[in-house]
């Protein structure tokens, strides 16, 4: 709660005041603590250049969110300022308002500096829950800055940093759309991709084919963009892949992978409607394949979307639909080149046997996300979802080759999909997840206190690259032996359900987004790791900084 009105800020101050004046009388009583130690302040500049505060607070004691700010001075300027959600107080100074207790980290990029140091205000306030009210403080802290080694260079010190930035980010969007293409997550619709410009070829709309899929992919982005800005502007702590924290959403997405499986194998063929695989209709597999990318994060993705959140708006737009159509290129030169395109094999009776060999990735998706529902609301959830596979299959059995039953057919399917959903979105604490124990942020931090090399893999079970490296890489006996051998110690958070401290977590390194794997050694700044791991590459991390 932020006031504004001059009456009503002053009969605040007052009364803040002389609750301050009273509250002193009784501290031999009470025993308060002087405020830097009821508020010990830490601020740090990170090597990506962000601002980092934070405060470890005794039992009882709180801070206010509507006093907390991050201020530049002396020619540093300051972005966005994040802050996480606090708990909900009824004070007695200020009525309603947003409190942190025991822990709290906020952060701002430094956007721009004239001088060589980096200097800030940091302004905040809390109370005791005793009944002491302490004034309003302002800490400065000053840094050596990013460029104090060429602090001296008039033309770096007058480049509009904000311009270098998001030429930056448009560039890393283009290229992580591309590198999405290679991932296991689309591997399903590379599928649908490749029946569609095998049946295409040799048609004279090759164009409107790649128009089509580029609207599909580049809409999904947008929409995923303003999805984004709303959650985010109502206090939701959500990154890239949010929507497969959702139960339900998942479970839709089981009962259509399910559906176009059997459209692939012959199963129920309906032609004309959007997933029909008999002409696959380019706009929705352009929409399927930016939903099932998004559990990957892919090299540059990391810092497009860090820098399209945090700056958000008309930026958060700009970058996501540059991603999307960094992700459809490579479909759009295929097709709408006519070189190119005259090397595809054309249609013919061989293409049946093709699209059922098409058919086993779809399948094996519906597999991996009937696992992911598993993990995160437990066995109950996937009793509904297959359930309503067999009532589909039973409805695609009983329409197969039956036109004039076609609408009441799909009518059944969109009220079983409907139903399954509801019910597994429903809480239902029978159906236990298998999830690991919650993240506590604040343990997170004591264990990071202790310098002991800490090396963190923040992960989800509907990431396919996170699966990935942890087979290839971090379950290797030889990446566990070097651990051992070095007194490392591995943390594995669990991103799979919404979790808002995992999310400041993620923020805190500017993600988004998983997987995301820091090495924090016994002495020095945390080291963010690439996405994508090696055993030789985690050897190389541990030997460099703990050798």
């Amino acid at each position: 709660m932020i006031i504004k009105k001059p009456i009503v800020r002053l009969c605040v101050l007052i009364v803040t005041v002389f609750g301050t004046v009273v509250s002193s009388q009784l501290t031999n009583e009470h025993d308060f603590l002087p405020v830097d130690e009821a508020y010990p302040t830490q601020a740090e500049l990170t090597d990506d250049g962000r601002i980092l505060v934070r405060w470890v607070m005794p039992q009882g004691y709180y801070l206010y969110r509507h006093a907390l700010n991050l201020v530049g001075k002396e020619g540093t300027e300051l972005g966005s300022f994040s802050v996480p959600t606090g708990m909900q107080k009824t004070d007695e100074f200020f009525g309603e308002v947003e409190v942190y207790y025991n822990f709290l980290e906020v952060s701002a990029p430094v956007i721009a500096q004239s001088q060589a140091e980096v200097v800030i205000d940091v302004h905040y306030q809390g109370c005791a829950d005793a009944g002491l009210c302490y004034p309003p403080e302002v800490r400065e802290f000053r840094f050596a800055g990013l460029g104090s080694e060429v602090a001296g260079d008039s033309y770096l010190a007058n480049v509009d940093s904000a311009e270098i930035n998001i030429w930056v980010a448009i560039g890393s969007a283009l290229l992580a759309g591309l590198i999405l293409n290679l991932m296991p997550c689309v591997f399903p619709i590379l599928s649908i991709k490749a029946l569609s410009m095998v049946q295409s070829a040799g048609e004279s709309d090759n164009i409107r084919h790649a128009i089509g899929y580029l609207s599909g992919v580049v809409a999904t982005f947008l929409a995923l963009a303003v999805l984004l800005l709303v959650l985010r502007a109502f206090g939701a702590a959500i990154g890239w892949g949010f929507q497969l924290q959702s139960p339900g959403f998942v479970a839709a997405m089981v009962l259509l992978f399910f559906i176009m499986s059997m459209n692939m194998l012959g199963v129920i063929e309906i032609p004309g409607f959007g997933i029909s695989m008999t002409q696959p209709n380019p706009f929705v597999t352009g929409i399927l394949a930016v939903i099932v990318a998004t559990p990957c994060t892919v090299p540059f993705m990391a810092a497009a979307v860090g820098y399209a959140i945090t700056q958000g708006g008309f930026d958060l737009v700009l970058i996501m639909v540059t991603m999307g159509v960094g992700m459809a290129l490579p479909y759009i030169v295929v097709t709408a080149t006519p070189r190119i395109a005259s090397w595809l094999p054309r249609p013919g009776q061989w293409m049946v046997t093709f699209k059922r060999i098409m058919s086993v990735p779809l399948v094996l998706t519906v597999v991996w996300l009937v696992w992911v529902l598993t993990r995160q609301i437990g066995s109950i959830g996937v009793v509904w979802v297959l359930g309503a596979m067999a009532l589909l299959a039973i409805a695609a059995f009983v329409g197969r080759r039956q036109a004039n039953w076609l609408t009441s057919i799909w009518a059944i399917m969109f009220i079983v999909i409907g139903g399954a959903v509801y019910a597994v979105s429903w809480p239902n604490d029978s159906g236990a997840s298998t999830r690991a124990e919650n993240f506590e942020y604040r343990r997170f931090q004591e264990m990071i206190a202790t310098k002991r090399p800490i090396f963190l893999n923040v992960t989800a079970d509907w990431c396919l690259t996170c699966l990935a490296n942890e087979r290839t890489t971090l379950s290797r006996e030889s990446v566990r032996g070097d651990f051992n051998r070095r007194g490392v110690t591995y943390i594995k958070v669990d991103w799979t359900n919404r979790d808002a401290q995992v999310t400041q977590l993620l923020e805190q390194f500017g993600r988004y987004g998983v997987p995301m794997y820091v090495f924090y050694p016994s002495s020095g700044q945390p080291i963010v790791l690439p996405q994508v791991l090696t055993p030789d590459l985690v050897h190389d991390y541990i030997d460099e900084y703990e050798g």
